[in-house]
Order: structure tokens, then C-alpha cells, then sequence
């Protein structure tokens, strides 16, 4: 990682990263004396005496509603839940809850040793019973789990003792221990409950470093230092999580040191960088920007011919070089940060010429001269969807469509909030994604036929055969050549317009330290993985 002052690395993009950072919010207040924990007491502090001394005030660009890793993942669930394993600086899994793991020869059973010091944030202790409670819950069809597809291998979870477990798969699945940093939540907080409704969900009770201490919904979050935590205790005491959707807003109260951490927009780093009481920070992603075709809702993209030639008629490193001001590279693969990338697919370069002629040979021409092909008397007209607080998407957005209707192509830009946007109902959305970890992790949930994150309905019979296999090798040569074989059908089938990786791009006052060169995920995901590291000098 590269400070800019200094940090550099690879790629991300603004928006996301603090949508599931956000976690609760405030909008564009940043009323820094509401309660935290109180040093002396242990009790939530009243208005107006939370010391600003050892509280990192974070501005969040999303809400999270919901604090419950069954129902699905949220950026800061590290902070307050912790799984059987977590991923180091490198991106691999390591035991955290277990101590130690063994598989089986048939590389059908994992055994789990935990650890017997575990404390839920209710003083109760974490046992085997937890942890089959949280796998069966996500399995469970009446729960709605978004990430119920990660564990469809898993045949049975047994508990053998209070500290002991394990997962027996219907098939070899090397991703496993991947899925298994799954937050673990207490089996006793959901009795008589319905997991999809339970209080928890708002008043949540983890075992991670940080402990909620109150959420304002579409306001604020408040977290503090658990301090019967069973790994190093965390160095900030406090963190609250401001919800601040407009990254000007964010950058002015960062500067003015109303907050002190946020993620900051491309067009925005030369400002911070000038700041002498701010760091930036330029951190490598795997997160990449796309224009995401949707199947189900126009049928235009019916034809292979007009996705490819739009993928043609997009000039990549234009993006790159003006809407991100050079932070990442031209996307031409989902898995181009993984270890199983395979560089021999079709690569769209910039090629308007090849772009016409594929419409051309589609059947598409402007028989009333104005200006927008027409085939059947139907025009080539679709809508293009972007959240209006992403400079990045907005403005790749904007470009497209004006790019496009050189081509004879009417995309109308649509530029809308969150709470407005239904990307399953959208024609077209420009989508961000990618995952540093295993390659199952952000393949097979998307691509799939039906799958859950399958927001477009995509489908092609050698993507689903390939990344269903993929899953299922054990050795690396054989899920390299899955992997290998997916990438070259989603290439010339393509769900969508890869553009560019997009680094992840931070600033922070210099009283925070603690940031490393750890590739990120979606959206930044992971950027406190190793929060009890982090400290505030005076």
C-alpha cells in the first residue's frame, strides 16, 4: 500500500465500499457528542460528554439495516461478529474461532476444534451449538439468506462436543473454508423468533472486537471496544458510523474534522492530498465497474451481436484515464485479480468500426434518418442505470450514452438514489463487483442460472457447467481449467460490459492510523479487517 503522502496499490470504487461499511448513518450531521461508552462507567455516555479523544468518527456513504451475517454480509460485521475462520493480509483463511481443522481423505468432512473462551457481547459463551445454529439457519429455506448459495455443498453440520463440530459436504469443496468466515451468531437470541424479522437484526449481539451501542437508523451507528474480546483488544474505543451519501459532504467534514476516516471520489485527491492534516489513501481492489445487461427486461440483449458490439463502442481507457483520473485499469474478466485469470479470452478493445458492423449485421439500420437505428420497426433504445451518489458511475454512465448515439444507440442515462433503484428491474445498471478471495466467492452466485446475485438473468449452459465444476476440484491445475473455461464463454457471451477496475480510494486525518495494502473486495470490503490495529494519536 502506498501512502499518497503515502499508499498505492490496485483498484475499487467509491460507491459501495461504504454502502455496507455505512451500517447506520447520519445524514450530513455529524453531532459527534451523542452517546459512546464511557471510559469510566462502561455505560453509553449522554449527549455532549463522548470524548473525541479515542473515537473514530467514520462517514459512511450506506446504511446497513440489518446486523445479522445469516441473512447476508455487511462491512462491518468484522467488527462486530467473527467467524470459525478469517482471511489474512494476503486474502487467505485462517483459523479465528477454531483452533485447528482436519479433513477427511475423501475431502468430504471437516472437523472444527474451537476455542472455549469465546464471549458473545451478552457474557455468554460461544459452543458448537452457535455455530450449527448459524450454518443450519442459512441453509434454511424460510430464512432469506442471500448467501445460502455459498453453503448448497453442505450436506450436515454436527456439533461432537461444545467445542467441537463438524461439516460433512455432499461434494469436495475446496472453497469451504472461504465461506467459513461467516459471522457466528447465539443460537438463545433467536428463540421463538423468526430470524427474518428477529430483533437482532437491529440489536445485535457478536463476539467481534466492537459491540453496537446504539443505531439511528438512516442516522448514525454507535460501536465500542468490547473489551472481554478473545483477540487483542482493540485500540480505538469508540467508532461511529455517520451516514453521509454525498462525497462532497464527506470531504468537507473531513477536512473541517468533523469525521475522521471516509472513502473519497477519483476527481477528489488532488484537494485531499494538498490538505497537510490529511492522509490519503490508494488501496489495491479487485472491485470492478460494468455495465450489467438485463435479459429478463429488454429483449435487445437477447443478441449477443448488440452486447458486443456495445462492448466494442466502449473506449475503457478513456475511463480510466478521465472519469477515474488514472486509479485502475481496463476489466476484461471477472476474475482478473485472481489467481485462476486466464489473459486468452476475447478482449473488447475500442473498435467503433467493428461495433457498427455488428449491427449492421444484426440487422439494425436507420431507415428514417433519425439518427437511431431501427430494426422492425422497433429502435435500439434502452435505459441505463446508475446511483446518483457515485460520481465514478454517473459520469461512466454519462460518457456511454453519449458515446453510444454515435453509434445509432438511444441509452438514456437514469441517475437515481438507492432507495428508488430495483437493479432486477432495470434495463441496464452499472454495476460494481469482484472479490480478492476465492474465485467461487463472486462466480458462481452471479452467473449462474438462477442464482441469487444473478440480477440480470444471465444464462449460458458452459458457464453453468463450468463454474458448478469449478467448485468441486480439488486441485488447483483442474479448477484452473474450469475457471479458464468459463472466462472464454462469458467472453463471447458476455453478461457484461467490463470497463475498469477502480482503486479504493480513502482519506483520513493523520491522527489515524492503522490502513494496510491488503487487496479489498466489492466496494472496498475489507478495509477494517484488522481494525484492533488501528489507533488515534492525540
Amino acid at each position: 500500500m502506498k501512502k499518497i503522502n503515502k499508499i498505492i496499490c490496485l483498484s475499487l470504487s467509491a460507491m459501495m465500499l461504504t454502502a455496507a461499511i455505512s451500517g447506520c448513518g447520519a445524514k450530513g450531521t455529524t453531532d459527534t457528542a451523542d452517546a459512546v461508552q464511557s471510559e469510566a462507567t462502561g455505560e453509553a455516555a449522554p449527549a455532549g460528554e463522548m470524548s473525541r479523544d479515542n473515537t473514530m468518527i467514520y462517514g459512511a456513504e450506506f446504511m446497513v439495516d440489518k446486523f445479522n451475517p445469516i441473512l447476508g454480509s455487511e462491512y462491518c460485521d468484522a467488527m462486530i461478529f467473527r467467524g470459525l475462520m478469517k482471511t489474512d493480509v494476503d486474502c487467505q483463511p485462517q483459523c479465528d474461532i477454531a483452533t485447528d481443522y482436519e479433513i477427511s481423505d475423501d475431502l468430504l468432512t471437516y472437523t472444527f476444534n474451537i476455542r472455549d473462551d469465546v464471549k458473545f457481547h451478552d457474557g455468554t459463551t460461544l459452543t458448537a451449538d452457535d455455530v450449527v445454529f448459524t450454518i443450519s439457519s442459512i441453509l434454511d429455506e424460510n430464512v432469506n439468506s442471500s448467501i445460502r448459495s455459498d453453503f448448497l455443498l453442505v450436506d450436515k453440520v454436527e456439533k461432537l462436543s461444545d467445542t467441537s463440530l463438524s461439516i460433512t459436504l455432499k461434494e469436495p469443496f475446496p472453497a469451504l473454508l472461504d465461506k467459513l468466515t461467516v459471522g457466528i451468531v447465539p443460537e438463545h437470541c433467536f428463540e421463538g423468533q423468526d430470524i427474518n424479522t428477529a430483533d437482532f437484526n437491529v440489536n445485535p449481539v457478536g463476539c467481534g472486537p466492537y459491540k453496537l451501542v446504539s443505531l439511528e437508523a438512516g442516522t448514525k451507528c454507535i460501536m465500542t471496544r468490547f473489551d472481554d474480546y478473545y483477540g487483542d483488544k482493540a485500540q480505538i474505543e469508540n467508532i461511529i458510523y455517520l451516514y453521509l451519501p454525498d462525497y462532497n459532504t464527506r470531504a468537507l467534514q473531513l477536512k473541517n474534522n468533523e469525521i475522521d476516516f471516509t472513502f473519497v471520489e477519483p476527481s477528489q485527491i488532488k484537494e485531499l492530498e494538498a490538505d497537510e492534516n490529511l492522509d490519503v489513501y490508494v488501496i489495491g481492489s479487485a472491485d470492478y465497474r460494468c455495465v450489467m445487461y438485463n435479459f429478463q427486461v429488454c429483449d435487445l440483449f437477447q443478441d449477443v451481436r448488440v452486447r458486443q458490439a456495445l462492448n466494442y463502442a466502449t473506449d475503457s481507457q478513456a475511463v480510466v484515464d478521465a472519469i477515474a483520473h488514472g486509479y485502475g485499469q481496463i476489466a476484461y474478466s471477472p476474475l482478473q485479480k485472481n489467481k485462476f485469470n486466464c489473459e486468452d479470452v476475447v478482449k473488447y478493445d475500442y473498435d467503433p468500426e467493428k461495433a457498427a458492423a455488428l449491427l449492421k449485421e444484426a440487422g439494425w439500420a436507420d431507415t428514417d434518418g433519425d439518427g437511431i437505428l431501427d430494426k422492425d420497426g422497433e429502435k435500439l433504445s434502452f435505459t441505463l442505470t446508475a446511483p446518483v451518489d457515485d460520481e465514478v458511475r454517473v459520469n461512466i454512465g454519462t460518457y456511454l450514452s453519449s458515446e453510444w448515439k454515435k453509434l445509432g444507440v438511444d441509452c438514456t442515462m437514469s441517475a437515481l438514489g438507492w432507495d428508488a433503484i430495483d437493479i432486477t428491474k432495470c434495463e441496464s445498471f452499472l454495476l460494481g463487483w469482484g472479490s480478492p478471495f476465492d474465485a467461487d466467492n463472486d462466480t458462481y452466485r452471479l452467473f449462474t442460472t438462477g442464482s441469487a446475485d444473478n440480477y440480470g438473468f444471465y444464462s449460458n449452459e458452459t458457464v453453468d457447467k463450468a463454474l458448478s465444476e469449478a467448485r468441486t476440484k480439488t486441485e488447483d491445475a483442474d479448477r484452473a481449467a474450469c475457471y479458464a473455461e468459463f472466462q472464454k464463454a462469458f467472453a463471447k457471451d458476455p453478461a457484461y460490459d467490463l470497463i475498469c477496475y477502480l482503486d479504493a480510494l480513502y482519506a483520513g486525518n493523520k491522527r489515524i492510523s492503522g490502513p494496510t495494502d491488503k487487496v479489498l473486495g466489492h466496494h472496498g470490503a475489507g478495509i477494517f479487517w484488522n481494525i484492533e490495529d488501528w489507533t488515534i494519536s492525540e
